[in-house]
């Protein structure tokens, strides 16, 4: 028998299993896992003052964005044709485009924060820390939700699967409303210092503030494209 004959007799599911991108999507997904994980170890050290090797996080950060981008640009090159894609392209593309804007996002913040070292005041730097771990905690359900993706497509959508993403969405849109409120109280605190902070202090920690929070923002938006694919 040719390889022809072969492919053309191969079951729709080896067809879908060969030609899925899902195994892109979870690569890619490591990477921002890895990213976000650096970032809060070194969000955490710059807030309690440790900033000597923030340098070399922002660096690995930027590294990880870059390997990210080569397999974001693989995936589009080999998305199959939308009768083989076992849910909709444009919620896969869209999924991945904001999965991909947390690194963006990361990668930006970093750089923004080695390029002026702002000194965190001693009353905001526990808020500033619990506000990166809530982050962090967002993107880990994320992560969650997104690794059981292929195992729901295997199973075509079986309901224990589906019942099961939909869990971790929900726990994604829980962690990201506790990051917002976080981010409040963050914020209501840095303009109680208004008189205390130089200006360009003041507008540092609060461009911090709102690029490390819109990290969990693009992660509860993976989980809504995620929950859109579910739907389907």
């Amino acid at each position: 028998m040719t390889e022809k004959e072969v492919r053309a007799r191969a079951p729709v599911s080896d067809v879908y299993r060969r030609k899925s991108p899902f195994s892109g999507l979870l690569e890619h997904m490591d990477k921002v896992k890895e990213c976000v994980t650096i970032l809060e170890d070194a969000l955490v050290k710059y807030y309690r003052g440790d900033i000597e090797d923030f340098s070399e996080s922002t660096e690995k950060i930027s590294q990880l964005e870059h390997e990210a981008d080569l397999i974001k640009g693989n995936i589009r090159s080999h998305l199959p044709s939308s009768i083989l894609m076992p849910v909709d392209k444009k919620y896969f593309i869209w999924l991945l485009r904001e999965q991909d804007a947390i690194l963006d996002h990361a990668e930006n913040l970093a750089q923004l924060m080695d390029m002026r070292r702002t000194v965190v005041p001693i009353k905001l730097k526990e808020l500033f820390i619990e506000h990166a771990h809530l982050v962090s905690e967002t993107v880990g359900e994320m992560e969650k939700a997104v690794g059981k993706v292929r195992d729901l497509v295997e199973s075509s959508f079986v309901k224990k699967d589906r019942e099961e993403v939909k869990k971790y969405i929900h726990n994604v849109h829980r962690k990201e409303w506790e990051a917002d409120q976080k981010k409040y109280e963050l914020t209501k605190e840095i303009y109680k210092m208004e008189s205390e902070l130089k200006p360009m202090d003041m507008y540092h920690l609060l461009k911090i503030t709102d690029w490390t929070d819109d990290i969990a923002d693009h992660a509860e938006n993976v989980a809504d494209w995620l929950r859109a694919m579910v739907a389907k």
